[in-house]
């Protein structure tokens, strides 16, 4: 593995746009340095026309879009500013103009409605929350904005969509927060196919990107229901194939496809080949899962991602020998956002890889947001569900998690609401294999359901009464049960690694063992199943965790 093919991991109004009356502001000083700190009872345009010297062009692009009172406006916002010296070179290369008075048509205007919109974030984003990979919201645009490393660690080493880097930053203004930069941001416009067309780099997977179909598919924006839509695509460069004797699209059907030239066919070789290297979201590197799976384009067939402190290792060998193999990301050559998604550089040939069934726990209160949780923090349908899809309960209702150190659950947090018929998740990406299927949650008391459990729609295993614990289906004495005992009474012991603040691990809690759902789940294809709980008998439900486990 070549060193520098290795990602190193290092870490209320809408902005409305509207036409409002002009007025003339009347502040002092010239600098953020003469404005002794004060610049956060000031509004963002208050700050930029503070400070001409810097920004004044990208002021007159307020203006002549009619953006400038927005920002005048009750809000809280991030703006990345361009300098002056940034805007200046941006429109004298674009438009081969020299003022910002001179951009006077309509198509012209209508860019630079949508080159503000691309600058600007609703909410405020501060150096600190930045990582590599995107901003993890919207511009108003619709598009997402990247933060790199690439150069090192530090904010002098920021590059935001690896065009402009930081001269001023986390600048506060009463209605939002401002980053000065030293480039102009390009909004996307055009689709991933065609950005790395245009690059001349990827000139035999683009053939065959083209060849397959997939040219077109991966190019679409929006769907037929007009919803946004996003591909992640992980491509060989021409150099990658050079390496492996590819010097053509030609050779590379030779090789993937040597006895089938019908590539639209999605049984093909070269079809399911090109299908494996595109997944259906967006992932920037600092999105794959840390152990896990991402589905792809074809259909069965994930990727496996394993993130150690300094690499991304994708479809990381199993075979146990002296020599592992995987493939990883270029990182100067990946992150690379467009209009519909994000493509990335492998440093390999990315065959279509078969994994092994593997051990996974699918914490139910998972989120982005985790170690922010609060005691009874809600979530429902306009709320960051995390990784999983949903969930979805019936009727539709709002659930909850509860956050607590007192017990000895994963995170320190359980998912819980009683007023449900059924509630389903969708499970991750599980390869193909026979599996034992626990589920964990706070057992023990008499306001405790009844569940039946359901696997894609069909009912699996026994019962789960959780109103029952270790300590009552056992005895006083259930710690001394040996553990086959317990297994024929459906049940193994808590997960020794959860231990509650007062050092009391879930292996020695009657109330958090895991249930046994069944040992003999078959699962034929790789892919992700639903997972459902249907109520037999209602009551507090304080669900922790589902595991897979696979089996011989």
């Amino acid at each position: 593995m070549k060193n520098n093919k290795l990602i190193t991991w290092l870490g209320g109004l809408c902005l409305c746009m509207l036409l409002i009356n002009s007025c003339e502001d009347n502040l002092d000083g010239t600098t953020f340095f003469t404005t002794d700190g004060e610049t956060d009872e000031m509004t963002i345009i208050e700050v930029l026309d503070d400070n001409p010297e810097l920004f004044s062009m990208y002021v007159e692009f307020l203006k002549k879009t009619e953006y400038y009172n927005a920002f005048k406006s009750y809000g809280d916002y991030t703006c990345f500013v361009p300098t002056n010296t940034a805007v200046k070179a941006y429109i004298q290369e674009k438009w081969n103009a020299t003022t910002v008075d001179e951009l006077t048509t309509e198509d012209q205007q209508e860019f630079l409605k949508t080159l503000v919109k691309f600058h600007t974030l609703p909410s405020r984003r501060r150096t600190n929350g930045f990582v590599e990979g995107r901003i993890d919201e919207l511009t108003y645009s619709g598009d997402y904005l990247t933060t790199s490393f690439v150069d090192g660690g530090g904010i002098s080493n920021v590059t935001i969509n690896r065009e402009a880097r930081l001269v001023q930053y986390d600048i506060e203004a009463n209605n939002g927060v401002i980053h000065g930069i030293d480039a102009v941001l390009p909004p996307f416009v055009e689709a991933v196919p065609k950005i790395m067309e245009d690059t001349g780099k990827y000139t035999i997977f683009i053939e065959a990107l083209k060849q397959t179909g997939y040219y077109d598919e991966f190019s679409k924006i929006y769907n037929d229901d007009g919803i946004r839509i996003n591909f992640t695509i992980l491509a060989e460069s021409d150099i990658i194939y050079a390496e492996n004797n590819i010097n053509s699209f030609a050779d590379l059907a030779s090789v993937i496809s040597p006895d089938d030239s019908d590539y639209t066919d999605e049984n093909n070789a070269l079809n399911r080949f090109m299908a494996y290297h595109a997944t259906n979201d967006f992932y920037y590197s600092s999105d794959f899962p840390d152990d896990a799976f991402l589905s792809t384009i074809l259909p069965n067939n994930a990727l496996k991602s394993f993130k150690t402190d300094k690499e991304l290792k994708i479809n990381e060998s199993e075979t146990g020998g002296d020599v592992e193999t995987w493939t990883s990301l270029i990182a100067a050559e990946s992150n690379l956002p467009a209009k519909n998604g994000v493509y990335h550089t492998v440093d390999k040939l990315l065959t279509i890889f078969i994994p092994k069934a593997k051990y996974q726990l699918m914490d139910f209160t998972l989120t982005p947001s985790i170690g922010k949780l609060s005691n009874g923090k809600w979530y429902g349908p306009d709320e960051d569900r995390g990784p999983y899809t949903n969930p979805r309960t019936f009727p539709a209702i709002k659930v909850r998690i509860l956050a607590s150190s007192k017990t000895p659950t994963e995170n320190f947090t359980v998912w819980n609401s009683a007023a449900f018929t059924w509630v389903e998740f969708d499970t991750p990406v599980l390869p193909k294999g026979k599996y034992e299927v626990r589920v964990s949650g706070n057992q023990g008391n008499n306001g405790r359901p009844v569940f039946q459990i359901y696997w894609d729609n069909e009912p699996i295993g026994k019962q789960w009464d959780m109103r029952d614990s270790l300590k009552d289906i056992f005895g006083s004495n259930w710690a001394d049960v040996d553990s086959l005992t317990l297994r024929q009474g459906g049940y193994v012991r808590g997960l020794k690694e959860n231990i509650d603040r007062y050092g009391v691990s879930a292996y020695d809690s009657s109330g958090w063992g895991r249930f046994i759902v069944t040992s003999d789940l078959l699962c034929p294809v790789q892919q992700s199943h639903v997972i459902r709980l249907e109520t037999i008998r209602s009551g507090g439900v304080p669900i922790d965790y589902v595991e897979f486990v696979p089996v011989d």
